[in-house]
Formats: C-alpha cells, sequence, structure tokens
C-alpha cells in the first residue's frame, strides 16, 4: 500500500483522481496552511502571495487568525524577521547560477522579463514561477519592466468568473469570483511623484508607496480595501484576500532585507552587490489597487 502505483488503483476506483474536466477545487485563492489552529483563516494580506511558507513562518504564534473580514482592531503582530523560513531562499552559489550578476538595471529588467517569460523559477521576493493568472497580463508587465520598473506582484482584474474556472476559480462550486486589478512594484525615486500624481487624478486608485527607512506616502484611511471576494449560495459575502496598510509595513521589511539577502550573494567590492544594495537603499516599494471594481455584470442566481 506504500506504492505510488496501488495507492493511485486505489482512489482511481474510488473516483477520488481529479480529471482533467474536473480539476481539484480551491477553497480559497490562496493555499491554506495544513495547522489544525488554523483551519478557520480565510483573510489574507495580498504581501505575501507568492512567499506563503514565509507569511506562515511570520504569524505561527497568533492566538487566533482572520475569519471573515480582517478589521483594524486586530492590529496583527507580525513575527521577527529572523524566524526560519523568511529569508532568501538558495546558497548564494545557488543565486548567482539563477540570477547571474547583474551589472545595470538594463540587466535587473531583463532578468525579471525572463521571469514573467518563465524561464526562471523564482526571484528574491517570489518563491515559486510565475503563475498561469498573470497570462492576461503579462505584456504589461514586460512593458513595465523593460521600462525599468520593477514588479514583484500582481493580479488581474475578474468580473464574475465562476467558481470552477480553471484559473480564477476557487470555493464552493455554482459560485461567482470578483477581484481587483492589483501591482506591486520597486520604482526608483526621480519617477515616484509623477506615478503618484497620476493614480491621484484617479479616484478609483488607492496606493502605498514607502521607502526602505519608513517614509510612507498614501491615499487610503488604514481601512483594509478587499482585492479578492466570492458569491457562493447560502453564504456571507467572502474576502480572502485584502489590501492593509500595517500589513504593508510588515511586509516593507521582509522586502527590503530579501533585496540586502540577494546583494550580499555577491562579494562586497562586485558591480553587483553595488547596483543590488543601492537599489534597495533608495528605490520605493510601491502598490497599486482598484478601489472599486466596475461590474459589468452582476449575479444573483448563485
Amino acid at each position: 500500500m506504500n506504492l505510488a502505483q496501488a495507492t493511485q488503483l486505489v482512489l482511481d476506483e474510488l473516483k477520488l483522481l481529479p480529471s482533467e474536466e474536473t480539476p481539484i477545487q480551491r477553497p480559497l485563492p490562496w493555499r491554506p496552511s495544513l495547522g489544525l489552529n488554523r483551519r478557520a483563516e480565510d483573510v489574507r494580506p495580498i504581501f505575501w502571495r507568492n512567499r506563503n511558507s514565509s507569511y506562515i513562518a511570520r504569524t505561527q504564534t497568533w492566538d487566533e487568525f482572520p475569519n471573515g473580514r480582517w478589521t483594524d482592531s486586530r492590529s496583527p503582530a507580525f513575527g521577527e524577521l529572523d524566524s526560519y523560513g523568511i529569508g532568501l531562499k538558495g546558497t548564494n552559489e545557488q543565486n548567482i547560477q539563477l540570477w547571474g550578476e547583474p551589472k545595470s538595471i538594463k540587466d535587473l529588467s531583463r532578468l525579471f522579463v525572463r521571469y514573467l517569460e518563465g524561464k526562471l523559477s523564482r526571484l528574491p521576493w517570489s518563491d515559486t514561477p510565475i503563475s498561469s493568472e498573470a497570462k492576461a497580463i503579462k505584456p504589461n508587465l514586460i512593458e513595465l519592466n523593460n521600462r525599468g520598473i520593477l514588479t514583484i506582484n500582481s493580479q488581474p482584474a475578474v468580473n464574475g468568473a465562476k467558481s470552477s474556472h480553471p484559473v480564477y476559480g476557487w470555493g464552493p462550486k455554482n459560485g461567482f469570483v470578483y477581484q481587483k486589478a492589483y501591482l506591486e512594484l520597486l520604482i526608483p525615486p526621480y519617477l515616484l511623484d509623477e506615478l503618484i500624481a497620476r493614480i491621484e487624478g484617479n479616484e478609483d486608485l488607492t496606493y502605498h508607496a514607502v521607502s526602505k527607512n519608513g517614509e510612507l506616502r498614501t491615499n487610503t484611511h488604514d481601512s483594509p480595501n478587499a482585492l479578492t471576494w466570492g458569491i457562493f449560495a447560502g453564504r456571507e459575502v467572502v474576502q480572502p484576500t485584502i489590501v492593509e496598510t500595517i500589513s504593508f509595513l510588515a511586509w516593507k521589511d521582509e522586502a527590503y532585507r530579501l533585496g540586502e539577502d540577494w546583494a550580499k550573494c555577491h562579494a562586497a567590492t562586485s558591480p553587483s552587490r553595488k547596483l543590488i544594495q543601492g537599489l534597495v537603499d533608495s528605490w520605493y516599494l510601491v502598490n497599486i489597487g482598484e478601489l472599486i471594481l466596475k461590474l459589468l455584470h452582476l449575479h444573483f442566481t448563485c
């Protein structure tokens, strides 16, 4: 019974194996933890979307986990950055072999584009390959990176996809899922004012922009902004992914730490070390999200 073939035959006879026509339904848009004390958890910030293990490590000592809407009164205290599983993946040698030795912003842009094209398995800010969900906005992401604006997290807008959708679907059957467009990026300081001016010219957009030393600019009021939600029969609206200021500031520390870890893969006097450390010290971490999803269709027959 320990053989994979025997187990597969048993599951096949019980009709428990998923097929291409009936894929496994995801309970949430992010991968839930298997920990017994986290079974009720159904809300997370989007910032750790590509670093699931790190989020688990930083929140493992919480007495309770968000169940329902994430509220400001919770004031979550995230774990220390020295906790296991939070640092950069791989050895220095492995990371240099994977990412090479960039010597210019153009080299960094090419590196990020290769990741978006599926030619790299991970980046410092993402432990996993690019998702199939990004296909809808991949040309836009590639264009941004080619211009020297480095994107580290994103999602396309989704307007009422079936919960069984092979890419965007999650939750119980016969439901509908929605998500707002979201983009997280690293931007040089000389572009920040222009970017913020353009964002603030659109009342449907929210943003946070923060430097390594914690200088924060935002047009939000510290209230969580739901980025994904689902409509299912007999249930309240489920809002499993949010943007929220306290969480973003906790993620900021980790994001800059990952950049520093990447810089330290290279010798102290190398051009690559100076390039990456200079980016970490001076560039801003920015997230941009939709405040309102403009619905084309509303579904009431769940």
